[in-house]
């Protein structure tokens, strides 16, 4: 019956119930019956290549009704069908015999799932398919099903360190018998002779253990420079990272910034130790006329530091930093000159920040944040020396109220309003 091409194997053949060998190879077998071979009970060799199985078998809903009345069978045949994969339940009887079931020349890319029963199967055939290697589950069922001979030959079979496993199971169940047939891809891309390969295989293991440890050792350097880059741009911009962290947390709590309005003047920012100072400040200028945001009286109880201080600098017209030497040892007054040099230049509010420098502090003892932004800011110097000419507090407070009142002034080389 080879080569009779018929239009499709959806039907049953009927009339020679004692059948022993049945060839049907070159029947277009995309639509298949599960009755096909239900009538042929002392089937023993049954030869299907180039059948188009590999569409039949798949678009059966029940394949272990295919073979389920053929238990006498011992050689199946089922060489080029374009089989990726067979129905788990194809072989799933009990047969008489042990089979020899040929599978070459398809599109396998590893064993099918034969059942896990031992002495069932007595070759399998994979030739010329496109097998790189057996997976763990594939030698996991081949030893349990213990055929006498597994053939491979043909297939692209990878002898690297990935398929390590594979290769030591190869050289010592002595279940592939075309071993000296086998070409295998090596890892620059040559071919060599499976047999001659495992030859050497114990030098090969070491040399892949070697590689492995090589290879763990560039991604830990690897993975510790990126760290460090990561670390190292964290720290220089952290600040910046935080204000914005600190802007989105504030914006998903609906707080709006205002954009024309403010609520304060000024947000002063000092050390504690100079509280009574700050207070001499505040209450001198604001019978003047000013407001300004101060932490004891304006920030809310149980609230977030940080987050106050970015409310209080969006919240404010100015913000003043007396600078003395307490300050300058001060943790959160770095932060605080940190979270409004990012305010003024994501606002554009280059104009907002005023020093007040106390206790005869130099310049080159500022914090680096304010150093860079220097010819921005507006200074004006606590009097120190009462002889000096126009060094008053007079004419300090005159001098704020109108940097207060008018945005920053550049008075003499260093912007001091001396």
């Amino acid at each position: 019956m080879a080569n009779i091409t018929l239009r499709d194997c959806n039907g049953t053949i009927y009339g020679i119930e004692n059948l022993e060998y049945l060839d049907m190879s070159g029947f277009i077998c995309k639509v298949l019956s599960v009755h096909l071979l239900s009538h042929f009970p002392k089937l023993i060799t049954l030869i299907a290549q180039n059948a188009n199985l590999g569409i039949g078998l798949n678009t059966l809903k029940t394949a272990s009704e295919f073979l389920k009345m053929n238990l006498h069978l011992q050689h199946i045949d089922l060489t080029k069908n374009s089989i990726q994969q067979l129905p788990d339940d194809l072989f799933d009887h009990l047969f008489r015999h042990k089979l020899s079931i040929i599978l070459d020349r398809n599109n396998l890319q590893s064993l099918p799932n034969f059942p896990s029963k031992p002495n069932t199967i007595q070759q399998i055939s994979l030739k010329y398919n496109k097998i790189s290697c057996l997976s763990k589950d594939n030698i996991a069922n081949l030893n349990i099903i213990k055929p006498s001979s597994v053939f491979l030959r043909g297939n692209p079979i990878e002898c690297s360190c990935n398929t390590l496993s594979f290769l030591k199971w190869v050289h010592h169940s002595g279940f592939i018998s075309d071993v000296d047939e086998i070409e295998c891809v090596l890892q620059n891309g040559t071919l060599a002779i499976l047999s001659h390969f495992l030859r050497n295989l114990k030098t090969y293991e070491i040399s892949c253990q070697t590689e492995l440890w090589i290879t763990l050792a560039s991604c830990i350097t690897s993975f510790t420079i990126v760290a460090l880059i990561f670390g190292i741009v964290y720290y220089r911009y952290r600040f910046a990272f935080e204000y914005f962290f600190l802007r989105i947390k504030m914006k998903l709590r609906h707080y709006q910034p205002l954009l024309e309005e403010f609520n304060y003047d000024a947000f002063i920012s000092y050390s504690h130790t100079d509280k009574t100072w700050v207070k001499t400040l505040h209450d001198k200028l604001e019978p003047k006329g000013f407001s300004f945001c101060i932490d004891d009286k304006d920030f809310l109880a149980g609230v977030n530091i940080a987050e106050c201080i970015v409310k209080a600098i969006n919240s404010s017209r100015k913000v003043i930093f007396v600078i003395t030497e307490e300050f300058l040892k001060s943790n959160w007054g770095t932060y605080e000159i940190e979270m409004t040099r990012m305010h003024a230049f994501r606002e554009g509010r280059e104009s907002m920040i005023i020093i007040i420098l106390k206790d005869n502090i130099k310049k080159d003892k500022l914090p680096k944040a304010l150093k860079e932004i220097w010819y921005k800011v507006v200074c004006i110097v606590w009097p120190s020396d009462s002889e000096a000419p126009y060094n008053s507090e007079e004419i300090f407070y005159e001098k704020l109220c109108i940097t207060l009142s008018d945005g920053r002034m550049r008075i003499s080389d260093d912007n001091c309003l001396m």
